[in-house]
């Protein structure tokens, strides 16, 4: 399920405690302007909050594979590293 900035922001939060605040990260965050069509004047037309829920919500939730790709990436780049 896809979370708001709040609840976001919460958990960069408990991180930083845990973690500190000099902890490194890479993170790719999209919220309601990313959810967008183009009309036929070729500009962007943002949906609204409760279509950009649904679709991030369906992104995170059929779209696992991208989780994958990204933890081979990052094992990847450890095997370069070692």
């Amino acid at each position: 399920m896809a979370r708001t900035l709040q609840q976001l922001k919460e958990s960069v939060e408990r991180m930083i405690a845990e973690q500190g605040a000099d902890a490194p990260v890479a993170a790719f965050i999209f919220t309601n302007p990313d959810v967008f069509v183009m009309d036929e004047d070729g500009e962007q037309v943002t949906q609204s909050r409760e279509i950009a829920a649904q679709v991030l919500n369906n992104v995170e939730d059929d779209y696992d594979y991208l989780y994958e790709e990204i933890f081979n990436c990052i094992e990847n780049e450890l095997r370069e590293l070692n």
